[in-house]
Parts: structure tokens; C-alpha cells; sequence
């Protein structure tokens, strides 16, 4: 079977619905999308479709272009992004013949696309999907949510400053950093270093003492 024979299988995102809004910092919207294209698999095309006011101020195209994926933006509005996404459906039914469509929503409208072919579903896992969308679909692929890891640490950084330092000194207890609050086992640990010093300073001065009345 060669490339011409199978059937394309086209890609549709419904960004707000299965990703999120996209911010200027964009690391876990990115990831996400990344996860969506990965578990498609193949596909002839990928397109995402959202709702936005302001062409000139559009981070949501630069991320979905460094990823390959078309934009089909829409003035907002109720179903908008829904609506965007059936018509590209419907047109690349009628044109190319495309009777294969995966899915990144769980918007019951999008039960419909099962009239023009095969329908599969891609969802995050424990995402509530519409009942009359998971019984139209041929297949349904829950995979897991990118909201761990490197992405968030990132974008946390990036939105509250840089992280706490590391002001533990070898293999010795970590001592809290200035300003931050203590509690339970930090407390026990500054206790511990405070009687510690007490007891070097006692000792130190007995014998001075010691060394004086000799």
C-alpha cells in the first residue's frame, strides 16, 4: 500500500475547549498541542481553531505555526471556534474526499463530523467528554495531560521571579532561606543549629577560663 492509498486523516483542534487559552508565555499551551499531534498520529493536516479579538497582538498563531498546525481564527462569539472547525470539515470532505477526522474536544456539537466518515476522539485523561460525542466516535484515545514537569517550572519562574536558592551545604541540614516562614521540620533543623552554636560558644568560654586561673 503506498502513501496515495490511505486515506488522509485530518487533524481538528478545538483550542479553548482541549488546550486552554494561550498566553504570551507559552510552554504548557505548546506542550499540549505537542501531546494532541502526537497521539493523532499521521494526519494530512492539523488545524486549531479559537476565538480572538485582536489581529495584532496574536500569540496563539506564532505557537500553533512553530508546530505545523493552521490557525482558524474567529471573531469570538457562542460556537465559533465550533462552527470554524465543521465548516473545515465539511470542505475538505467535499474536496479532497476526506472521510477521517480526529478530534481534540469534548464539545458535544462536534458528533455530527461521524456523518461525514470515521470519527476518533482524543482526550486528556479524566477530561469530562459530552455523552453524544463519546457515542459517535469510532475510537476514543485518552492520554495524559502535560501539567508537570519542566513546562510549569518554567512558567512558573517566568511568572513569579526566579526560585528559591539551594542553601543547603554539603551533605549537612539545608538551612531556610531568609524571609521564608518556618515550620515543623525547618523549625526542628534551626533549633538544632541554634543549640549547636550555644553549646560551641560555652565550651569555647569555659575554657578560657580554665586556661586563665592555670
Amino acid at each position: 500500500m503506498t502513501d496515495a492509498d490511505v486515506e488522509p486523516r485530518v487533524l481538528l483542534i478545538d483550542l479553548e475547549n482541549s488546550v486552554g487559552a494561550v498566553r504570551p508565555r507559552r510552554r504548557v499551551p505548546l506542550a499540549r498541542v505537542e501531546a494532541l499531534l502526537a497521539a493523532a498520529g499521521p494526519v494530512h493536516h492539523a488545524v486549531a481553531g479559537y476565538g480572538g479579538a485582536d489581529l495584532a497582538d496574536d500569540p496563539t498563531a506564532s505557537t500553533l505555526a512553530e508546530l505545523g498546525v493552521a490557525a482558524l481564527r474567529v471573531a469570538p462569539a457562542p460556537d465559533a471556534a465550533e462552527e470554524v472547525l465543521l465548516a473545515h470539515a465539511r470542505r475538505v470532505h467535499a474536496s479532497l474526499g476526506c472521510r477521517a477526522f480526529v478530534l481534540a474536544s469534548a464539545d458535544r456539537r462536534f458528533a455530527e463530523l461521524a456523518e461525514l466518515g470515521r470519527l476518533e476522539l482524543v482526550a486528556w485523561e479524566g477530561q469530562p467528554v459530552a455523552a453524544r460525542l463519546e457515542q459517535a466516535a469510532h475510537r476514543v484515545c485518552r492520554v495524559p495531560r502535560p501539567t508537570g514537569g519542566a513546562a510549569v517550572a518554567g512558567e512558573a519562574v517566568e511568572e513569579g521571579g526566579a526560585g528559591l536558592p539551594d542553601t543547603s551545604v554539603g551533605n549537612g541540614p539545608a538551612v531556610p532561606p531568609v524571609g521564608r516562614i518556618v515550620r515543623g521540620g525547618d523549625a526542628r533543623l534551626v533549633l538544632t543549629a541554634v543549640l549547636a552554636g550555644v553549646g560551641v560558644g560555652l565550651g569555647q568560654r569555659l575554657a578560657e577560663m580554665l586556661l586563665r586561673r592555670r
